[in-house]
């Protein structure tokens, strides 16, 4: 803030200058002293000057020495705007600056001056860091803030967590160091165990004068993240030994836990240590006969545990209690059969399995089985756990079984007595399969009866309608085939029925096969539309899709009954699909309005399936007409647009006999027509044009255009013109236009009348060369030499119609202006001046004798009448002294003067 105060020299005196009071700068920045006088004295020297002692020594720093002389300046100041102005610019550079600074006006008779106090304030420099150590085990970490540099001392303070930090667990401590400059360091540390705090950053918040707002210096601090801590136990298997590796986990932990693993007994072990990127662990791999039921322990120690956190598991204790027996005996049965020394199967049962279910916590086991106290047969196979009959049971598998289980020390023992009971002859169930195969145009069923003890009988029962159907029937060994030929595609849905006899079945089997109704067709129609030679034709498709064979496929119209020329064609798709397509092409002209009919015929089809499209009347043709002019061209066209289902050969131009012209057909899109007539203008000028469109059915349009009548009456001089008339009555009348020789771009403005729509202009010199032209105006460039006079002559053209004006140019100098106007003023100061004369001279007559009178009255008469036409030189019969005045006074003198443009 800049306070400013008035100085003043006495108590009834208006102050006398304007100064700032206080000024605060900041060190390495810029400030301003004003200080302005304000009296109406002569000022003889204006200065800024401070004390540097107290014996009244001053050291000049700005100002003027004498009025006229340049400003001075030394130090950090600039130089002052004038002698009563002496507001300078200040650099701060040193804490030093700071003091009081003199405004000295010096007058011729007293002395004004004002005191300034210059206060210097320094911008701290803020630092921040972060170290940490360990002491007896806690993480410590120190936070130190410095404002560096500052004055007065800056205030530091802390949050944490958006709020000042508690007693506990922080401390804080600060310590303030002052510089020979005059300035001060103030730093600040915030110290706190890394354990007790779980904020990821602290803030220094800075406060100083020389600040708008507190600085905030925020920095990352190490924080401490629980770990969750497990104990696992896996079984392993390494050469053929089984091991229990048991893990001590810590994971999501910062910093990694301490882990620590005992056994009971205090056991040493070989511990491996592994580190991931999400924790840490401690392994040790234990053999499994050692240490059944064992105990483990793991500890684990963490700064955010408040007390070592132990997890412990117990290896299991390994048992064999028993084995159950399970045995599936037929695919179709599923019995359980517990453990037991009896196991009955019958002869010519297959596939037969007997499981060995193991009862127990053991990883795995192995098992071995014998018959007898021998070997196990040859058809008889231990698989995993399994005993396994290959082939159909007999009596030689009959016998007593044992299988022993074990594990290391572990051992368990299952004995059961296998009989085999004979089985009675039996009659084998026929295996019954009914086939559908296609092709050749017939569908054949095969119904077999095969692989059946004895063979088995196969019969058909159709309905009877089919008297056309027929089959074939044969029989071999334990089996039995019989075939059923029937078309591929059949008019209505049929049912057979293959019948089987066998001694095995209580009654007759039976397999019905259904040939449902052949698919029906998919019979799709479309139409479509293209123009050819300026003429719109139509396509139509049918499309038939079928089972074999092919679909027949005509067309036909609702309003004739002659046949239609199509083309047809097939092909053969998979799955036993036939594609037929049939299309014809015709004039659209021809069926317009009328109904095309697609008949479709199919062996699935009761009857004719017919598909009908209505082809469209033809849209009648919309005309316009229109005239346009041709860029860079002597010719216009005439433009005809048909839109609808126009035909370009219906269209024409209804011209006159005599014409000359040329007609040009362009087609834009389909149906479309443009119609251009191109012509001369004069040729059709004021005339019609009518476009005709004839169509097919006789029905005649037309619409008619007429070509406008143009005209250009004359061209004329819009300045202000004389005439100088010809001495021939039947040339042309010229006009006189003046102009002045130096001046530039001088315009003839030129106006053309008729009813054109626009013109060409074009003027020239009597010589042929060509003027310059801007517009309707004519322009001439400065002549001081005359040679823009001379003849002109401009034509106005509109295709075949023209028109031109002829002016005779005069230039003009500007010292023949001059001399004209003076010889006008000569002269009409003359005529002025005879006039009064004559005046002054009648007057002084009257006095005289009449003789002199009438003598004198004749003479001036005769005088004044002497350049007049011989009739007004004749004296009046008659006339008296007052009718010669009277003639006298009525008498007037014109001058003629003619003027520029």
């Amino acid at each position: 803030m800049i306070m400013l105060l008035r100085c003043v020299p006495g108590s009834g005196e208006e102050p006398a200058t304007v100064i700032a009071h206080n000024v605060t700068g900041v060190l390495g920045e810029d400030i301003y002293l004003k200080c302005e006088y304000l009296g109406a004295g002569k000022i003889q020297k204006a200065e800024w000057k401070r004390k540097l002692n107290s014996l009244s020594k001053f050291k000049r720093l700005a100002g003027f020495s004498r009025p006229n002389e340049k400003p001075f300046t030394r130090d950090d100041f600039s130089e002052p705007a004038s002698l009563k102005n002496l507001t300078v610019r200040m650099r701060v550079s040193s804490v030093e600056a700071e003091g009081e600074y003199i405004c000295d006006f010096e007058e011729e008779e007293e002395n004004s001056f004002s005191i300034i106090y210059v206060t210097v304030l320094a911008k701290p420099e803020v630092q921040i860091e972060v170290s940490s150590e360990t002491i007896n085990d806690t993480h410590y970490q120190s936070v130190s803030c410095s404002a560096a540099g500052g004055r007065p001392t800056p205030r530091i303070s802390w949050l944490v967590g958006g709020g000042p930090p508690s007693d506990f667990p922080f401390t804080v401590n600060e310590r303030e160091a002052a510089h020979l400059n005059g300035t001060s360091t103030l730093r600040s540390i915030l110290r706190f165990p890394t354990h007790l705090q779980d904020e990821q950053s602290v803030t220094c918040v800075v406060k100083h004068e020389t600040l708008p707002n507190p600085e905030r210096s925020t920095v990352r601090v190490e924080t401490y993240v629980r770990p969750n801590v497990t104990i696992k136990a896996e079984m392993v298997q390494e050469g053929g030994n089984d091991f229990w590796v048991v893990s001590c986990v810590s994971s999501g932990g910062r910093p990694d836990a301490d882990i620590s693993l005992a056994l009971d007994g205090n056991e040493e072990v070989r511990r491996e240590n592994s580190k991931n990127s999400e924790g840490r662990s401690v392994s040790v791999r234990l053999p499994v006969a050692e240490h059944e039921g064992r105990n483990v322990t793991c500890v684990f120690k963490h700064p955010k545990f408040s007390h070592p956190e132990a997890r412990g598991i117990t290896l299991p204790t390994l048992y064999l209690s028993g084995v159950q027996l399970r045995s599936d005996l037929r695919s179709s049965s599923g019995d359980d059969l517990k453990a037991a020394e009896y196991l009955e199967l019958h002869e010519g049962d297959g596939d037969v399995v007997i499981s060995l279910e193991v009862t127990g916590n053991v990883p795995r086991y192995s098992v071995i089985c014998k018959k007898d106290d021998g070997p196990l047969p040859e058809d008889v196979e231990l698989v995993g756990r399994n005993l396994t009959i290959q082939g159909l049971v007999k009596h030689e598998h009959a016998g007593l079984y044992e299988c022993n289980c074990f594990y290391l020390h572990l051992k368990t023992t299952l004995q059961f007595n296998l009989t085999v009971r004979a089985q009675p002859a039996l009659l084998v169930s026929p295996t019954i399969r009914v086939d559908s195969h296609s092709g050749g145009g017939f569908r054949m069923i095969e119904c077999a009866a095969a692989d059946a003890i004895p063979a088995a009988s196969v019969s058909w029962i159709l309905p009877e309608a089919d008297s056309k159907d027929f089959w074939s029937n044969s029989t071999f060994y334990n089996g039995t085939h019989s075939v059923l030929l029937l078309p591929a595609c059949l008019p209505q849905e049929l049912t057979a029925l293959c019948v089987i006899n066998h001694p095995a079945f209580k009654e007759a089997q039976n397999r019905s096969v259904t040939l449902p109704l052949c698919a029906q067709p998919n019979i799709t129609v479309s139409f479509s539309s293209e123009w050819e030679s300026g003429q719109k034709y139509s396509k139509m498709n049918c499309s038939v899709v079928s089972v074999a064979s092919a679909a027949a496929v005509a067309w036909h119209t609702g309003n004739k009954n002659d046949n239609i020329s199509y083309s047809r064609e097939t092909e053969f798709q998979a799955e036993g699909l036939v594609s037929t397509w049939s299309s014809v092409f015709f004039l659209t002209s021809l069926y317009a309005g009328q109904n095309f009919t697609c008949t479709v015929k199919h062996a699935s089809l009761e009857s004719p399936e017919e598909r009908t499209i209505r082809i469209p009347l033809q849209k009648p043709p919309r005309l316009s007409v229109s005239v346009v002019r041709q860029q860079d061209s002597l010719h216009w066209l005439a433009v005809c647009d048909c839109k609808g289902d126009c035909v370009g050969s219906n269209l024409a131009w209804a011209l006159p006999k005599k014409a000359t012209g040329e007609t040009i057909r362009h087609t834009r899109l389909k149906g479309h027509i443009k119609l251009t007539y191109q012509f001369p203008l004069v040729l059709h000028e004021g005339h019609n044009l009518t476009c005709v469109y004839q169509s097919d059915n006789g029905i005649t349009q037309s619409t008619t255009i007429r070509i406008p009548k143009y005209y250009i009456s004359s061209v004329k001089v819009l300045n202000s013109t004389s005439t100088l008339q010809s001495r021939h009555v039947d040339q042309p009348v010229v006009y006189r236009v003046s102009v002045y020789g130096n001046r530039l771009n001088q315009k003839v403005l030129l106006g053309v009348e008729g009813n054109v729509p626009d013109y060409s202009l074009d003027c020239r010199r009597s010589d042929g060369s060509i003027v310059q032209l801007d517009g309707a105006a004519m322009i001439l460039q400065s002549d001081p030499l005359g040679q823009n006079k001379g003849l002109y002559t401009c034509f106005a053209s509109f295709y075949h119609h023209t028109a031109s004006v002829s002016f005779q140019v005069e230039v003009l100098r500007e010292s023949e202006q001059f001399m004209l106007v003076v010889l006008i003023c000569i002269s009409s100061a003359s005529a002025i001046l005879i006039i009064i004369t004559a005046i002054l001279c009648v007057c002084c007559k009257r006095k005289k004798m009449p003789y002199k009178e009438r003598e004198s009255i004749s003479a001036l008469t005769s005088l004044m009448h002497e350049p007049g036409s011989p009739e007004v030189r004749k004296p009046l019969a008659g006339m008296d002294g007052g009718k010669e005045y009277a003639q006298l006074t009525s008498f007037a003198i014109v001058f003629d003067a003619k003027s520029t443009v």
